[in-house]
């Protein structure tokens, strides 16, 4: 699939109604699973749609299992039904292919689901995997793997190291509760980073294509997915009261805005970025933990079709879109 030029956004428009799915769905994400993926499943069979299920084990099995549906052609688009780990494994599979994806939220922050405005209700949720337009949306790679929403270093990644699964799907959001207190009674941990050559010690770093954070907190408007911009937010804060700032920042929204973020938090765009050479961090993609640096992070990775709602589409062709028939 080839990358649009500029910045340009490409949308390709869905004339007919798509008919034939492939699902991967994840059964240890979280507490809503049966009512919404069952609620959706059966609007859209009642529409005539036939789903298939393609079981797998791990993320990387179901990568390869999409990657085999996209060379085989036979389906209309495939399924990510579970959290945002889990679309990552199906768009790695579906990456620069014209195979689209579509989303079925079923995880605890669901950022790609508040990201493109999804809505809430299972019938609501079919009529956009039948029926919804497509965006091209490029992604990156860290350590060569790709993503497609963000890369967390230090304090967030930290916080999910110490995350109990079993606790998340029971609980939810509450589940990070003694992570984050554990966190922050064990103190700031700083770390060397580089953005395109320019250097920084940090506590908290996020790089993103996505303009949401950890669900519907709203990190920054300098980017959304279809914009292909990844943003760094680093955090420089010297003390647990500094981070604890920064969270509260997050949480009004202020934290990724150059006009209003707080003393020491620096956003701006980033093409390649460099983790932890010289002291290790911790890691997270899309909230899964992802082991420690170093880490290499380049915003130049493969690209997938995503299928989104109209209200999206709108948002998107409200600053500047390029229509594909």
């Amino acid at each position: 699939m080839a990358a649009p030029t500029g910045a340009a956004i490409i949308i390709f428009i869905a004339f007919f109604m798509r008919r034939r799915f492939a699902l991967v769905f994840n059964s240890k994400a979280g507490v809503a699973i049966p009512r919404l993926l069952d609620g959706v499943l059966g609007v859209m069979r009642g529409a005539g749609a036939n789903v298939f299920q393609l079981p797998a084990r791990s993320a990387a099995e179901a990568s390869e299992r999409v990657a085999d549906v996209a060379r085989q052609g036979n389906c209309d688009a495939v399924i990510a039904a579970g959290g945002d780990g889990t679309f990552r494994a199906v768009a790695t599979g579906a990456a620069n292919t014209e195979l689209p994806i579509g989303f079925v939220p079923l995880g605890t922050g669901n950022v790609l689901a508040h990201e493109i405005q999804l809505p809430r209700r299972a019938a609501d949720v079919a009529r956009v995997l039948l029926e919804g337009a497509e965006i091209d949306v490029g992604g990156g790679t860290v350590n060569g793997a790709p993503f497609f929403l963000m890369v967390g270093a230090g304090f967030d990644a930290r916080i999910v190291a110490r995350l109990n699964y079993r606790t998340k799907r029971v609980l939810g959001r509450a589940a990070y509760g003694y992570p984050v207190i554990k966190t922050l009674a064990e103190g700031i941990e700083h770390f060397d980073v580089e953005l395109d050559g320019r250097r920084f010690a940090a506590s908290w770093l996020i790089l993103t294509f996505a303009s949401r954070y950890g669900g519907s907190f709203v990190l920054t408007r300098e980017t959304g997915v279809g914009h292909d911009r990844l943003i760094a937010v680093v955090i420089e804060a010297r003390s647990r009261t500094a981070i604890a700032g920064s969270a509260i920042s997050l949480a009004l929204g202020r934290l990724g805005d150059p006009a209003s973020c707080p003393s020491g938090v620096h956003v701006l765009p980033v093409r390649r970025a460099l983790i932890g050479r010289q002291t290790t961090v911790a890691l997270e993609v899309d909230g899964d933990e992802a082991g420690t640096s170093p880490a290499e992070v380049s915003a130049d990775g493969p690209r997938i079709r995503l299928i989104v709602p109209d209200v999206y589409v709108a948002d998107l062709t409200d600053r500047h879109t390029n229509r594909v028939p």
